[in-house]
């Protein structure tokens, strides 16, 4: 492994702990229902991660933090009863949609 290639892991593995770090403040603050302060937090999570270096597309994860961000948009506002993302029946239907998509991209990808 070159140092380049070294220094570009460990870059993406930091930017990847950072996420994991600011997506579980987003989930605190949903707790205590201050929807802004969570949509941006998530926002910040998807915009550290790096792009998908064989498609040059957001990640997954990067994609399920900018739903959870826009989630939380909507909820701006209201008095939604505090409950979290992942409860959203419709939440599981959209991420399980986002991953079949990826595996397609990444399968087409493979065989070209």
């Amino acid at each position: 492994m070159s140092i380049e290639e070294h220094i570009s892991a460990s870059q993406a593995k930091a930017a990847s702990s950072d996420s994991a770090m600011l997506a579980q403040a987003g989930q605190r603050a949903q707790l205590a229902m201050q929807w802004g302060l969570a949509a941006n937090l998530y926002d910040q999570a998807a915009e550290v991660l790096y792009l998908d270096p064989h498609t040059g597309a957001e990640t997954i994860q990067a994609r399920a933090h900018r739903r959870s961000a826009q989630i939380c948009r909507s909820l701006l506002g209201t008095f939604a009863r505090n409950r979290l993302l992942a409860d959203c029946p419709e939440y599981g239907a959209i991420a399980c949609a986002e991953e079949e998509a990826h595996t397609r991209e990444w399968r087409e990808w493979r065989e070209s």
